[in-house]
């Protein structure tokens, strides 16, 4: 079950590229724990993802990409 947060983090992830918590937090004026929270329910259900920069992107209509080697 999503909450009204969920929605809203989900819609400032919608437009594309990646955001972290902070900036999130930063724009819907809430604590960042809490978008932490929500970024997480989120992923459970499949609808964003983390890279390894601690940065969170829409995953609608996408394929989680492959593990990127590191060079």
């Amino acid at each position: 079950m999503t909450t009204s947060l969920d929605a809203d983090v989900l819609a400032i992830l919608r437009p594309g590229g990646l955001l972290t918590a902070d900036t999130i937090a930063r724009n819907l004026n809430v604590p960042p724990w809490r978008v932490v929270r929500a970024l997480h329910v989120l992923r459970r259900n499949g609808d964003a993802f983390e890279n390894r920069r601690a940065e969170w992107q829409s995953a609608a209509g996408q394929r989680r990409p492959g593990r990127q080697s590191a060079r």
